[in-house]
C-alpha cells in the first residue's frame, strides 16, 4: 500500500486517538505565544500504526543550532510505512523553534530549555514554552530519544547519555548504534531527566557537530533508531546487539586549561588516550608554548573544543572513563536478553 501523507495543519492539542490509523500526520502544535500575539507552532510528525502498539517519541534540535536530529527524522520518516508500524511513532524536528530561527542554543530569552524542564505555566518565556512542550507533546510517549550534538565550537562523536544503572533505559542505550556510552545519571531540569522521573524511559543521543548535516553519523543513528522499533515490537526484522564496537564509560569530564592563548587540541574524536599523554598546547601570539596540557587519567575522547581562541578556564577536552564489560545479559542480541523480549 502506499503511504499516505496528510495535509499540514494547525492544532491547539495533541490527540493521537483522534489521528487516522495507517497515515502519516503532519501537525503544527501551538506551544505559546510570542511578542507579535501569534503562536509559536512546533511541527510534530505523527506516523499512526495500523496495529497496537507503544508510541516512541523522537526530538530533536531542543537546543536551536543542534541540527542533525532534524535530517535524522526527515530520513526515518522516508523509510517507516504506517500500513507495517505497530503503535505511534511521535517525531519532533524542531523542539526550539525560537532558537532554530535565531541559530542559537538558547531559547529566544537565551534560556537553555534543557535546564528547567518541566517548565511552569507562569512565569519567563522559556519557562511557558518548557511547561506547554511537556503537557502537550512528552506526555504522549512511552519512551523518548532526544537528539542532541556538540555545542558551539565543539565537535563530538556519536554517543548515548544514560542511567545504566536503571534496566530500562539501559536498553534504550545499547540498542542504538553509538561509538560511546556513558553512564550519566539525569542531570535536573533536563527533558530525559523529566521523562524517566515521570515513567518515560528517556536516553539522550548526541550526534556529531552543531549548525551541519553529518549524513554518516545520522544514518548510524537512524540505524539505531531501527534497532529500537524492532525491539519494541514496532516494526519486524531482527534485534541486532550494537554495543560490540561501543565503549562503555563509568563516567566522563571536562579537562579544562589554566592559560589563556590559542590552544591547538591533539587527538581524534573516539581516541584512547593515556595518562600523562599531552592532549593540547596554549600559545601566546607569538608561538611560544604557554601550557601543556595532559590528560590526567586514561580514558577515551568523547568531544573536544575546536575553537583555537583560548580564554583561562576553557573547556578543551570530554574524556570518557573506561568502565569493566558488561555483563552479557544486559546486551541485546543475547539469547538470555531475547527470552525478555
Amino acid at each position: 500500500m502506499e503511504k499516505k501523507v496528510l495535509v499540514i495543519k494547525t492544532k491547539e492539542e495533541l490527540r493521537l486517538s483522534s489521528l487516522k490509523k495507517g497515515e502519516i500526520h503532519k501537525v503544527h502544535l501551538h506551544i505559546s505565544d510570542n511578542s507579535l500575539g501569534v503562536p509559536w507552532r512546533v511541527p510534530v510528525i505523527v506516523v499512526r500504526g495500523v496495529k497496537k502498539g507503544p508510541t516512541l517519541g523522537v526530538t530533536a534540535a531542543l537546543h536551536g543550532d543542534e541540527l542533525n536530529g532534524i535530517s535524522t527524522i526527515f530520513k526515518l520518516v522516508d523509510i517507516i510505512d504506517p500500513n507495517e508500524l505497530a503503535g505511534n511513532l511521535v517525531l519532533v524536528p524542531i523542539a526550539n523553534v525560537p532558537g532554530y530561527l535565531m541559530n542559537q542554543r538558547a531559547f529566544s530569552d537565551n534560556i537553555d530549555l534543557n535546564r528547567i524542564m518541566p517548565g511552569e505555566s507562569s512565569g519567563a518565556a522559556s519557562r511557558i514554552y518548557a511547561h506547554y512542550f511537556i503537557e502537550k507533546i512528552i506526555k504522549k510517549f512511552d519512551f523518548l530519544l532526544d537528539l542532541h550534538t556538540a555545542s558551539q565550537g565543539r565537535v563530538n562523536s556519536l554517543y548515548i547519555r544514560a542511567d545504566i544503572e536503571n534496566e530500562q533505559t539501559r536498553t534504550l542505550a545499547f540498542l542504538q548504534n553509538p561509538q560511546i556510552i556513558v553512564q550519566k545519571f539525569d542531570e535536573k531540569g533536563t527533558l530525559r531527566a523529566w521523562a524517566n522521573e515521570n515513567g518515560i524511559p528517556a536516553i539522550t543521543i548526541e550526534i556529531g557537530n552543531p549548525n551541519a548535516f553529518q549524513h554518516g553519523l545520522i544514518d548510524e543513528t537512524l540505524e539505531g533508531i531501527i534497532n529500537t522499533m524492532r525491539f519494541y515490537k514496532m516494526l519486524k526484522g531482527k534485534v541486532q546487539d550494537m554495543v560490540t564496537d561501543a565503549v562503555l564509560c563509568d563516567h566522563s569530564y571536562w579537562i579544562y586549561s589554566k592559560k589563556g592563548g590559542i590552544i591547538d587540541v591533539f587527538p581524534k574524536l573516539a581516541d584512547q588516550v593515556n595518562k600523562g599523554e599531552v592532549i593540547a598546547k596554549v600559545y601566546d601570539v607569538f608561538g611560544n608554548v604557554r601550557e601543556e596540557i595532559v590528560a590526567d587519567k586514561s580514558g577515551v575522547v568523547i568531544g573536544k573544543n575546536m575553537r583555537p581562541n583560548c580564554s583561562a578556564g576553557t573547556r578543551v577536552l570530554h574524556l570518557g572513563i573506561n568502565m569493566d564489560s558488561p555483563d552479557p545479559v544486559d546486551i541485546p542480541g543475547n539469547k538470555e536478553f531475547q527470552s525478555n523480549i
